[in-house]
């Protein structure tokens, strides 16, 4: 790519930063570009395909997922921080970078910045004389991974937050990082922006304008100077944006190209303030190249908890985030979180490799390797064999006039496979609308695959065949349509690790594919060759833990770990608002069905609570809210738990605080007591919600020690 040749207009969005950049491919005989098109920087960063997400700072000694602000630094003492094994674990599993979460809400920086002691400074790591950045960055340099940075916008530290002094303060903090450490290859940026917190001491809710407080066309016109190739992401870009979950999937289509909407019509879109969807697919012929990215943990949270030690992703399940986000156009930002020694658990370490052998399995032979190429037209220079090879810079393009393009490829033997992967020559602009590919079988093509966006590249899955001929036809474009790839590759052969599911009664069911034997134990310990064998569904009557593996011709599966909640088969709802919803609907075992307090007259406000005999002395060690997943609306972010041997004393919460994150992730929220409390009757309290003025539970359960 050439230099950035034209900037839009700082009138469209207020940020100068959108930028479609591009100009003339400069190859004799090129295509002309279609604007947007990406810059240097997005280029490298569309190749990049995967890097790892690092969360790490106070909440991982505490077991938040936002800190308050309020947490002292002596927490941060990590007993066996290895940056290096960190980022060579990363390495070795396929990761091309690393984004070190530098400072999270809680305002704890991990460098000795000289903007605030709340920082690694004033902790006892290393004295006070540790810089987790520099280790990381170094690290990175050391093992060929690019370095990226966090920086959050909110600080629920900070005194001076709210107010334009720590504009100055963030912006320092960012020149601090964007000088020290290195070239940078991706700036991240989220849109959790004000509410409660500390503060410097003053503990309450403070608000801002995110569409004009932080001035982000000055803050990364700032950072671009410094760092004139750095990939900016937020809700809004410029340069990647957020696709909407953190789920782990992009929708399809997933265009590269995008057109921001603002919540309120007149105001600027800036992190926090668009319109999105939840697997965001992007603007068709959208006015700026501002592609998804799709951030997702390896665990359910952001931060390491030892009690999601056993809730780490499969690697079959890594391998389907990667078909849903790599292989739909998108770049893959997968969180690994350091635990308290400041080392990747090894049960993440496991996934991760076995996530790259399946990796290695996927990518081990390229059918279409040795193929022959023909096409229906070919732009001078460009003929169908430029497909094979890979590369971007050499490519396939129709000629002007061909009104039904396709490519054909006639394979060396026959060949079986089930995947196929596609891409454009990107600097020449998103040009593909929609598309199929046809296979030869019994002496004619048939449909094997259809599609639409392609764009970085766009990798499908569709039912095995065996062929000797492929043909990929092009059924829309805007202008000429050019490929820089087609390959043909197997999905790797799969065993799944059972599913365990569960009842109001405690009755436990265990599923695997036909013909895989299961084995599980209820005690805690990994299932092996002596375990017993699933054959009907079993009770647990008090909860607990089942693990499950699969065992099929010499092959094991992943382990499932399933942690049980007591049965809620007995329980009453001794109090509750019925105006609404039946508050039954909140311990049925069905997690679709709600109680809430949105009544056909109104929403019913918060603060609401559920009062619950669990017809038996439970010793409680953590109580359970699951949340709706179709909403946010309702979705309970402030609570308190009371626990009573008699429903009439109370005392004080057994457990109060926040669901941090929420919405953005709505999974089942553990609230862990500090001590287990031999209790009959439960108080769970919804103080606040998210969105709207009514409250919602999908579920309530308890885990008994």
């Amino acid at each position: 790519m050439g230099k950035l040749s034209r900037l839009v207009p700082a009138a469209v969005l207020g940020l100068s930063l959108f930028a479609a950049c591009g100009g003339e491919a400069g190859i004799k005989g090129a295509l002309t570009p279609l604007k947007p098109v990406p810059s240097a920087g997005q280029l490298a960063w569309h190749d990049m395909e995967m890097y790892a997400f690092v969360h790490f700072t106070i909440n991982t000694f505490t077991g938040k997922e936002w800190g308050y602000g309020d947490e002292k630094p002596e927490l941060f003492n990590p007993s066996d921080f290895d940056a290096e094994d960190l980022v060579k674990t990363l390495a070795d599993a396929g990761f091309k970078g690393v984004v070190l979460t530098c400072k999270h809400h809680d305002g704890f920086c991990l460098w000795p910045t000289r903007t605030t002691k709340h920082s690694v400074a004033s902790s006892p790591w290393k004295q006070g004389k540790g810089d987790v950045v520099k280790d990381v960055s170094r690290a990175c340099r050391k093992y060929g991974l690019k370095f990226g940075v966090y920086l959050s916008p909110w600080d629920r530290n900070a005194s001076s937050y709210g107010s334009p002094e720590y504009i100055r303060m963030y912006r320092e903090q960012l020149k601090e990082l964007s000088t020290g450490y290195g070239p940078l290859f991706l700036a991240w940026f989220d849109g959790a922006n004000g509410g409660d917190g500390y503060y410097g001491g003053s503990r309450e809710k403070r608000s801002i304008d995110r569409s004009t407080y932080y001035q982000w066309k000055t803050t990364w016109g700032e950072l671009k100077k410094r760092q004139p190739n750095v990939v900016i992401f937020s809700d809004v870009g410029p340069d990647a944006r957020w696709v909407g979950n953190e789920s782990g999937y992009a929708g399809y289509p997933c265009w590269a190209t995008y057109t921001p909407v603002p919540l309120q019509a007149g105001t600027e879109p800036a992190p926090g303030t668009v319109r999105y969807q939840l697997g965001t697919e992007g603007t068709m012929d959208g006015k700026y190249w501002i592609p998804a990215e799709v951030d997702v943990s390896i665990r359910p949270g952001w931060f390491w908890h030892e009690h999601e030690n056993a809730r780490v992703r499969t690697p079959e399940n890594l391998l389907k985030l990667y078909f849903d986000s790599v292989g739909r156009g998108a770049n893959l930002n997968l969180n690994v979180p350091p635990d308290r020694r400041g080392r990747i658990h090894e049960e993440d370490k496991k996934s991760l490799a076995g996530f790259r052998a399946l990796l290695n399995e996927l990518y081990s032979r390229n059918f279409a390797a040795g193929a022959r190429a023909h096409s229906s037209s070919s732009w001078k220079g460009h003929g169908a064999e430029q497909a094979l090879d890979r590369k971007r810079a050499t490519y396939w393009a129709a000629a002007p006039g061909d009104k039904n393009p396709s490519l054909v490829l006639k394979l060396p033997e026959p060949a079986a496979f089930d995947v196929i992967r596609l891409a454009e020559p990107i600097q020449l602009g998103q040009r593909v609308r929609r598309f199929r590919v046809d296979v030869r079988e019994n002496g004619q093509f048939v449909k094997w695959l259809e599609g639409s966006s392609i764009g970085a590249r766009v990798l499908l899955k569709g039912r095995p065949v065996t062929t000797d001929e492929v043909r990929v036809v092009v059924e829309e474009s805007r202008d000429v349509p050019a490929l820089c790839e087609v390959s043909l590759w197997k999905y790797p052969v799969i065993l799944n690790a059972p599913s365990v599911n569960y009842d109001r009664d405690g009755r436990v069911t265990l599923a695997s594919a036909d013909g895989v034997v299961t084995r599980y134990t209820t005690d805690g310990t990994e299932p092996g060759p002596q375990s017993a064998v699933y054959r009907e569904p079993f009770l647990l009557p008090a909860g607990g833990t089942v693990k499950a593996v699969g065992e099929y011709r010499g092959r094991t599966s992943a382990v499932t770990t399933q942690v049980i909640p007591v049965p809620t088969r007995d329980w009453k709802v001794m109090a509750g608002e019925r105006g609404a919803a039946a508050p039954e609907l909140a311990i049925d075992g069905n997690p679709s069905t709600l109680w809430h307090t949105h009544a056909a007259g109104g929403e019913i406000a918060p603060p609401q609570a559920l009062e619950i005999d669990m017809g038996r002395p439970v010793n409680v060690s953590a109580v359970i809210y699951t949340p709706r997943r179709d909403s946010a609306r309702g979705t309970i972010d402030q609570y308190a738990v009371y626990l009573s041997p008699d429903g009439k004393n109370w005392g004080t919460p057994a457990a109060e605080g926040e669901f941090s994150n929420i919405r953005a992730n709505p999974v089942p929220q553990r609230i862990d007591l500090k001590a287990p409390v031999k209790a009959r009757y439960l108080r769970f309290v919804g103080k606040r919600v998210v969105e709207g003025n009514h409250v919602v539970v999908a579920e309530l359960g308890v885990l008994e020690k």
